[in-house]
C-alpha cells in the first residue's frame, strides 16, 4: 500500500473516529435531558401527591382575571398565573345547551360571546369557536383536564354552582361524569388534583363515593346565622373539611373565631386591594381568593 493511501485511510478512520465521538456526545446530551425532565416531572408528582393548604394564602380566582376582566375562566389566565407562581386555582363549570361541561360561571353576561346583553346558553361548538371578549381561549372541562394534566403540580377547585340546588343525587352524577370525561380525555390522575367545594353537608358523602380527593373546601355562599355557622365549623371538623371559604361581605373577627376555635382555616373572597388582603391576614384569615393578587404580594 503506497504511502498516500495509507494516509488517507488514516484519515478516514480519524473522521469515523471523531464522528462516534459526537455521537456518543449527542447520545449523552440526550440521556442527560431526559433524566433531568424525568426528575422534574417527579418532583412535580411528588408535590400533587401531597396536597397541603398550609402551602397556600391565595386562589387564583375563575383562572385568573387580565386586562381588567374577570370571571375570564380561560386558557391565558391559567397559563399566565401559573407561570408567575399560582399553582392553587378555581373554577366555574356551567353545562352548554348540548349538555358540555365547559369552564364558564354562567350564561348572564356575553362576555362577547354573543350579540347583545341577555342570557343567552350557547351551543358547546359555539362556545368553543368564539373566543372570550375577542381574544381569550375559551375552556371545556375536558381541555382544563388536559391542561392539569400537563402541569401535575397545579390543583383547582372546582365551583359547579347549583348552591340552592345542590344535593347528593345531582353532585354524585355531575362529578361521576368528570370523572368519565377525565378518563375518556387520558387524563385520570388529573382527579387527585381536583378539590370539589361544597354548599352544603349532603355534596360530601356523595363525592366521597366518586374519588378520594385531595381535599374539600366548604362555601359560605350565604349569610349564615351564628348558630348555624357553629354547626358547619362543627361539621367540617367531624368530617376532617379542612376549609372554608367566605365572601369578604360577610367575613368578621366573630366568624373568624367560630372557624378558629376548630382549626378551620378561612379564605375570603374575591379580594384584589393588597391593603384588604393584608387586613384579612392579619386577623386571621388562612388567605383570600383573588383576581389578580399573586402569592408573594399576599404572603408579605
Amino acid at each position: 500500500m503506497s504511502r498516500k493511501k495509507r494516509k488517507t485511510k488514516r484519515r478516514g478512520k480519524l473522521w469515523v473516529r471523531l464522528g462516534l465521538i459526537l455521537l456518543d456526545l449527542l447520545v449523552l446530551g440526550l440521556l442527560i435531558l431526559a433524566i433531568q425532565s424525568f426528575y422534574a416531572m417527579s418532583r412535580k408528582k411528588q408535590e400533587a401527591g401531597n396536597f397541603s393548604w398550609d402551602h397556600y394564602q391565595s386562589v387564583v380566582h375563575a383562572l385568573g382575571g387580565m386586562d381588567g376582566k374577570t370571571y375570564l375562566n380561560c386558557k391565558e389566565g391559567f397559563e399566565y398565573y401559573y407561570e408567575q407562581g399560582a399553582r392553587l386555582f378555581e373554577v366555574d363549570l356551567t353545562q352548554t345547551a348540548d349538555g358540555v361541561w365547559v369552564c364558564r360561571h354562567d350564561w348572564e353576561d356575553c362576555m362577547e360571546q354573543w350579540e347583545g346583553d341577555g342570557k343567552k346558553v350557547l351551543m358547546s361548538g359555539d362556545f368553543k369557536n368564539t373566543a372570550i371578549y375577542g381574544e381569550y381561549t375559551p375552556l371545556t372541562l375536558e381541555d382544563l383536564l388536559r391542561l392539569l394534566k400537563k402541569y401535575p403540580d397545579a390543583y383547582v377547585i372546582i365551583d359547579c354552582g347549583g348552591y340552592e340546588s345542590r344535593n347528593s343525587k345531582n353532585t354524585y352524577s355531575d362529578f361521576k361524569a368528570f370523572a368519565e370525561i377525565a378518563r375518556a380525555a387520558g387524563a385520570d390522575s388529573v382527579m387527585g388534583q381536583m378539590i370539589p367545594e361544597i354548599y352544603n353537608t349532603k355534596m360530601y358523602d356523595a363525592l366521597e363515593k366518586v374519588n378520594h380527593f385531595p381535599s374539600y373546601m366548604y362555601s359560605l355562599w350565604q349569610e349564615y346565622s351564628v348558630k348555624k355557622l357553629k354547626k358547619i365549623a362543627e361539621y367540617c371538623k367531624e368530617t376532617g373539611i379542612p376549609t372554608v371559604t367566605i365572601n369578604r361581605e360577610y367575613w368578621t373577627e366573630e366568624i373568624q373565631e367560630i372557624f378558629d376555635e376548630q382549626g378551620i382555616r378561612v379564605f375570603v373572597y374575591t379580594v384584589n386591594d393588597q391593603a384588604e388582603a393584608e387586613k384579612y391576614l392579619k386577623a386571621g384569615a388562612a388567605g383570600i381568593c383573588t383576581d389578580t393578587l399573586l402569592e408573594e404580594k399576599t404572603s408579605s
